[in-house]
């Protein structure tokens, strides 16, 4: 297996982090998803899903323009799901 190493910025890190988790994947599922198409064996993409509805973009781009200097983990879609109020 090779592995592929890119520096971005500790915010840009954060921002795919968190529509990764949003969309109940982790960031090298995400990643891979965005750039040849979802793989075999992976969760579905359901960020297009989610953003067709006005209020979880709106929360959502929130979560992601907002600083925080708290690290969140979330054992669960539905606990972030919890969290955001939806």
């Amino acid at each position: 297996m090779n592995r592929l190493t890119i520096e971005i910025e500790p915010e840009q890190h954060r921002q795919i982090k968190t529509l990764a988790t949003f969309s109940g994947m982790t960031i090298k599922e995400y990643i891979l998803s965005k750039t040849i198409g979802p793989q075999r064996g992976a969760p579905g993409d359901v960020t297009d899903r989610l953003m067709g509805s006005t209020k979880n973009a709106a929360r959502l781009r929130e979560a992601i323009a907002t600083p925080d200097s708290e690290h969140r983990v979330f054992e669960t879609v539905e606990d972030l799901k919890n969290a955001l109020g939806i």
